[in-house]
């Protein structure tokens, strides 16, 4: 008996085997809030305005910043959306901002809705802080572990990539945590945003092409072109 009869597939039809084979795989759709763009960009609005405020500061909405809450609105609703958000531009024009307020947001949400035990975390990391979690794993446990739980993590912001030193050493060992962990993310399509304040080319020459590719599949891009809202020396 042939191999394709006793299992009870059909080798012939490729369109039904990949959409068999997809399946097998861990589902690809994100989390993603399930209220109207509306709502969201108003919501993230309100999360950037009160962490702003919190900061001792004046939030300013803009043109520049309504659009980069409307891209990002549409991006968190749309669970078949890319799995990341990737925010770049220059220092000081809200990418961090944002990036909270998307975290922040998520948290409220789903403990209001699923109760504090159930709430979903998106914690934020600066990428120097997660090459110093690698390197300190080498004589800490704790840093061992809490560097793993990185490349496992449902939802994590990247704050600051191209900040970091590409490789540490660890165990006599070169290691490139940023790269290691943007290919892990990546190969499991874990819900990931990213700021930075490289251009384009820049983070093309910093990781390299494989990674570069990486980042423009699995990253929706929000470019901020505005000025920096901090206040100015005198």
């Amino acid at each position: 008996m042939k191999l394709e009869k006793l299992l009870g597939i059909d080798f012939q039809n490729v369109e039904g085997l990949s959409q068999v084979l997809k399946r097998e795989k861990v589902s690809r759709e994100r989390f993603s809030l399930e209220i109207s763009e509306r709502d969201c960009a108003n919501a993230i609005y309100a999360a950037m305005k009160a962490s702003v405020e919190y900061r001792g500061g004046v939030f300013r909405m803009d043109s520049d910043t309504r659009q980069h809450i409307s891209d990002a609105a549409k991006w968190l609703i749309n669970p078949n959306d890319t799995p990341g958000l990737m925010l770049c531009g220059l220092y000081g024009n809200g990418k961090t901002t944002l990036a909270n307020a998307i975290s922040w947001l998520i948290g409220f949400i789903t403990e209001r809705e699923l109760g504090y035990s159930n709430r979903k975390n998106m914690p934020l990391f600066t990428a120097k802080e997660i090459c110093r979690l690698c390197a300190a794993s080498e004589k800490f446990k704790e840093q061992y572990d809490a560097y793993e739980r990185l490349f496992t993590m449902p939802m994590l912001i990247i704050d600051d990539l191209g900040e970091e030193p590409k490789e540490v050493m660890v165990y006599g060992m070169i290691h490139t945590p940023i790269i290691d962990l943007i290919g892990r993310r990546y190969a499991q399509q874990l819900m990931t945003i990213v700021t930075t304040n490289l251009e384009i080319d820049d983070l093309q020459s910093k990781y390299g092409d494989r990674i570069y590719d990486r980042l423009q599949e699995m990253l929706t891009s929000i470019v901020f072109e505005n000025e920096s809202y901090r206040p100015k020396e005198k």
